[in-house]
């Protein structure tokens, strides 16, 4: 039997519960690094539903489900997503992941946020980077899948608002796209998304 040598670091806690290490040299900080995009994805509801982003009155961002035609599922017109893989130094029960769209000529990157008391999902005309140094990010979900025999439909989880996942819901004649809470266990079709 041989011995290695296992290099031991002292830790300790900051008063904002990150980990720090006495003498981190040559160790990675916690950060998402962008492994590859898939680009042109489309995304479905389980009522066939395509994700659309468009530019609404006053060029306000909008996400709605909407039935589509393959013909009209045009490049640029807001329905072909790029998913954005990171690596990460955590231990997720998913892939990190970040989703962009472009819209008349012009990408934008969904995001979560708060409105008026509400946890919600926007898009906002930016990029997705490379890397991201923060130890929570507004653009990064944890895909998780729902069945093992099921390899096109995930749940998407927010890695700013644990608990809370991408979801449609119904509001008049419209199937929007918003955050929901939902238990890691619990059955909610709302929040399952379609990646054929």
């Amino acid at each position: 039997m041989s011995c290695e040598e296992i290099r031991v670091l002292a830790v300790k806690f900051g008063q904002d519960f990150d980990l720090y290490f006495a003498d981190d040299e040559g160790l990675e900080c916690d950060y998402w690094k962008e492994v590859f995009p898939l680009q042109h994805q489309i995304f479905r509801n389980v009522s066939n539903q395509v994700l659309m982003v468009r530019l609404g009155p006053e060029n306000n961002v909008m996400s709605v489900f909407e039935s589509m035609t393959d013909q009209e599922m045009i490049h640029g017109c807001g329905v072909h997503f790029n998913i954005h893989y990171y690596r990460d130094n955590r231990l997720e029960d998913g892939m990190s992941v970040a989703f962009s769209v472009l819209v008349e000529n012009k990408t934008y990157c969904m995001y979560c946020t708060h409105e008026g008391g509400e946890k919600t999902v926007r898009f906002r005309e930016e990029v997705v980077p490379k890397e991201i140094l923060e130890n929570s990010s507004d653009i990064i979900f944890i895909q998780k899948s729902i069945s093992p025999t099921d390899t096109k439909a995930f749940k998407f989880e927010s890695s700013l608002m644990r608990g809370y996942f991408l979801a449609f819901q119904k509001e008049e004649d419209l199937s929007k796209l918003t955050l929901k809470r939902c238990d890691e266990d619990q059955v909610d079709e709302t929040t399952h998304i379609i990646i054929p």
